[in-house]
């Protein structure tokens, strides 16, 4: 995949990403992808059938292109996705942010993504019980508090 195109987020005048003295200085979507890829956590947030929102922390990792994480599949997050895929995934780090914002989907649960999840947590086989979800992004927005509004950048897919 080549690297998408970076342009500013929409946000109000208050944050300053309109000003002529904050120049726009784009991040490096490589620099975003390894932010993502080395995060120890995220936060997942799904819509629950009645609108209401319902985050939780997950492990995750980035394979092929997308984030994707476990759950069990009897789990609050499993039955949002199953009634409404939309999502979002954000770092736990607030100084060096990244948002993704798109549809999961379940995915298979093969060798190189369970896998990825031994290497990165050391942790023991997945149980049957666990479904895997693949977040089909269509937005990334991201920044850094040292170079904030400066930095910060929007990818759409």
């Amino acid at each position: 995949m080549s690297a998408p195109q970076p342009d500013r987020p929409q946000m109000p005048d208050s944050f300053g990403l309109r000003d002529p003295q904050y120049e726009f200085k784009p991040l490096r979507w490589a620099d975003v992808i390894r932010r993502v890829a080395e995060a120890p956590n995220y936060w997942v947030a799904t819509v629950r059938p009645s609108g209401r929102p319902h985050s939780v922390p997950v492990w995750g990792v980035w394979d092929e292109e997308a984030f994707c994480f476990l759950t069990d599949r009897k789990s609050l997050t499993a039955k949002n996705l199953a009634h409404n895929p939309a999502s979002e995934v954000h770092l736990e780090n607030g100084e060096d942010v990244v948002m993704l914002f798109g549809d999961f989907e379940p995915a298979n649960l093969t060798q190189t993504v369970l896998d990825a999840f031994h290497r990165k947590y050391d942790m023991p086989p997945v149980a049957t019980e666990f479904a895997a979800y693949r977040l089909h992004h269509h937005k990334v927005i991201a920044w850094g508090s040292a170079d904030f509004p400066s930095n910060a950048t929007r990818w759409r897919f």
